[in-house]
């Protein structure tokens, strides 16, 4: 697909779909040509909604006709395990960020929950389910209302792409969507399958295929850091110069999410080793404050208590924990206090006594608000994180590949806590007295920001490491010194045996690949002479880089090619050839009949989900 996009887009709009923020910006191609840096960020998100250039990641669906008669009970939605298209043909409205919080808050007060059964449903952090390496299709909303994950997501990256069109409209532009170019940004650590996911959901949401391009979020972020005005690079080690080595830490509200770098004479970058990352952000912080809550209740009885407060007090009240922590200075005094309203069923069981604070000092009830000392978010909760966070950086510093690496940059979110930055700092100075931690002016725009010029030129960067094996499935001649006895067959009509299920390899795992560049051709023949059409399944291998059988370890089928010999007999010379291109963030697989000239590409399904 990414072989195939339009190439010198009039205007390039960027889709940061983050874990607990999401956002837009565009550019013009003149203006791209006459000052890159000048990229435009929505920053109006409807009435009572923060002037900030990202909203909350939820959405709020309302089906305008309800789906099922709500009788006090949940309805019962089949959730669809086809292919990813979206399955909604209802009429439904759907609000997104700040303002589905504040629609939603309302109708949660006006309505029983019952009586929102199948017409409202309200969804956060749903993204995060995409992290896992065998996701699930169905989630459940705040009311515990199953949904398509698939929906889910259409439904916001459309509503999405729609405000920034409207946007655009607002200020006077056409815009012509045959030379518009969407980016939609995704963690460089996610599995082919959640990419393609999110591919499949673009397109939902109304993008044509050859309008759309992933962006892997660290490596946008690496990009802006070739891009900085000269006063902020000086500022940041000269970041971005040629023959320098740096890795990028995105450091989001789900994960942290490296990519290391080489600045090539070109100007362009080199992935100089595999991408890592872990399941960690600024949501870990929130789990633990709750955690925290619970906790700091003697006996048992705070969990019905809590049981009682409605989902719309409970997000409401991290929401407010999430606003305060970012702006926790890392040498606050310790007798320091955040302030957090108390959901109204805990608040009157506190003041009744029918359940009691434990006396830890760090957390005590004065009025209407739970009272939190500093100190315990600092200590208690930031720094396991942080750990967790530096313990993912170390694995890359400590590499062979990264010899020579000076540069650390921390950008996201949960980089803009000083907290987290003084953590950090401190980790990498005491095991690599050489390396420098930086941070852009803006880690929180940088990803959005440079999400922008990749759309603009997708071959800054020049090479990727391949994150898995990949090849066809194929027979060979056997070999009974190196093949298994077990996997040899005869071909009936030359008498010959044959070994089935050789994997074929393309490309290795680690092996650094130059983006739309072919590798290798291989050659394939049919076994029989009569064949008409030759298959090519298309299998990969995660873990090994020379796998020797499809059906060992870990090896998958993730897609297949048919050729067809046309107009040919039995005694035509019949072959095909196989290359596999990286063109950008996906790997395009194509065969070629060498009769007539015809060329197939694979149309990749992936099937590890459930």
């Amino acid at each position: 697909m990414e072989l195939s996009i339009i190439k010198g887009p009039q205007l390039v709009i960027a889709l940061d779909i983050g874990t607990t923020y999401s956002g837009y910006a565009w550019q013009h191609r003149s203006e791209f040509e006459t000052n890159r840096n000048n990229v435009h960020f929505n920053t109006s998100w409807g009435a009572g909604a923060l002037q900030l250039h990202k909203t909350s990641t939820c959405i709020l669906i309302k089906f305008k006709k309800e789906t099922e008669k709500a009788e006090n009970k949940k309805p019962d939605i089949k959730v669809s395990i086809d292919e990813n298209k979206l399955s909604i043909t209802e009429d439904v409205e759907t609000k997104i960020g700040q303002e589905a919080e504040r629609v939603y808050s309302g109708i949660a007060k006006q309505n029983k929950i019952d009586e929102m059964y199948g017409q409202y449903y309200f969804f956060k952090g749903f993204k995060i389910a995409l992290y896992n390496k065998h996701f699930n299709r169905s989630i459940e909303d705040q009311i515990d209302q199953p949904f398509r994950l698939f929906d889910v997501m259409a439904l916001f990256i459309k509503a999405l792409k729609d405000h920034c069109l409207k946007k655009l409209q607002t200020q006077g532009m056409t815009v012509d969507m045959k030379k518009t170019l969407f980016v939609v940004t995704v963690p460089a650590i996610w599995t082919e399958e959640a990419k393609k996911f999110m591919i499949d959901a673009s397109i939902a949401a109304g993008i044509g295929n050859k309008n759309l391009l992933l962006a892997l979020e660290p490596e946008a972020a690496a990009i802006y850091c070739l891009n900085l005005p000269e006063g902020e690079r000086k500022d940041m080690h000269d970041l971005g110069m040629k023959g320098q080595k740096f890795l990028v830490a995105d450091l989001g509200g789900g994960t942290a999410d490296l990519f290391a770098v080489e600045v090539e004479e070109s100007g362009s970058v080199r992935e100089i080793c595999p991408p890592l990352g872990d399941q960690v952000g600024g949501q870990n912080i929130n789990r633990a404050f709750l955690q925290v809550c619970y906790d700091s209740f003697e006996g048992d009885d705070w969990a019905k208590t809590f049981g009682k407060a409605t989902p719309v007090e409970m997000w409401k009240m991290e929401a407010e924990f999430e606003k305060k922590k970012v702006a926790i200075g890392s040498d606050d005094p310790d007798g320091e206090m955040i302030d957090l309203e108390v959901p109204a069923s805990i608040r009157d069981s506190l003041h009744d006594q029918s359940v009691k604070l434990k006396d830890t000092g760090y957390i005590a009830f004065e009025d209407r608000e739970f009272m939190f000392n500093s100190g315990l978010v600092r200590k208690n909760l930031f720094q396991e994180t942080c750990k967790i966070v530096y313990g993912t950086i170390k694995k890359v510093l400590d590499k062979t590949e990264a010899n020579g690496l000076r540069t650390v940059v921390l950008v996201g979110g949960f980089a803009e806590s000083p907290i987290v930055v003084e953590n950090i700092r401190k980790m990498i100075a005491n095991d690599f007295q050489g390396i420098k931690v930086v941070i852009p002016s803006s880690p929180f725009k940088a990803v959005l920001n440079r999400a922008v010029l990749f759309g603009h030129n997708p071959m800054i960067i020049r090479s990727r490491i391949s994150r898995e094996t990949y090849g066809i499935e194929t027979n060979v001649k056997f070999d009974p010194n190196i093949h298994d006895e077990q996997k040899k067959w005869n071909q009936k009509i030359t008498g010959e045996d044959y070994c089935k299920n050789i994997f074929h390899i393309h490309v290795r795992k680690d092996q650094s690949v130059v983006l739309c560049n072919a590798q290798p051709v291989k050659k394939y023949i049919p076994v029989y002479k009569h064949q008409n059409n030759l298959r090519l399944p298309i299998y990969k291998s995660l873990s090994s880089t020379n796998p020797k059988y499809t059906d060992e370890g870990d090896c998958e089928k993730v897609g297949e090619i048919n050729v067809v010999f046309e107009n040919t007999t039995e005694d035509s010379e019949k072959s095909v050839d196989v290359s596999m291109i990286y063109g950008g963030t996906a790997l395009s697989v194509i065969a070629k009949d060498n009769a007539s000239g015809k060329e197939y590409i694979a149309d990749i399904k992936f099937n590890r989900v459930k």
